[in-house]
């Protein structure tokens, strides 16, 4: 995998990661279950780890989301492009 590729599959990670908690804080169903949200973390750590070129080649794990929920990805990912929907910034005050 290209590190383009590798941030791009990053940034859809964090995109369905943060719409679900966005359903979630608005009492709608959450897009992914408990479980489904530690197998795309695990898949971003993974991710982050082929980034970082201090661990040898290797070393580096390889983890990849399971089929059924690399669909349901994709359906977030097409969701969220479908209603252009953009995580809330939040500002922080001193």
């Amino acid at each position: 995998m290209t590190t383009e590729n590798i941030i791009t599959r990053l940034e859809d990670l964090c995109s369905v990661l943060a719409y679900c908690s966005h359903r979630k804080s608005k009492d709608q169903l959450p897009a992914f279950s408990l479980s489904e949200r530690i197998l795309i973390n695990q898949e971003r750590g993974s991710l982050l780890s082929q980034l970082n070129y201090e661990t040898p080649p290797a070393l580096v794990r390889n983890y990849t989301c399971p089929p059924e929920l690399n669909a349901k990805i994709r359906f977030n990912i097409q969701k969220i492009a479908d209603t252009n929907w953009k995580p809330e910034l939040k500002s922080f005050e001193a």
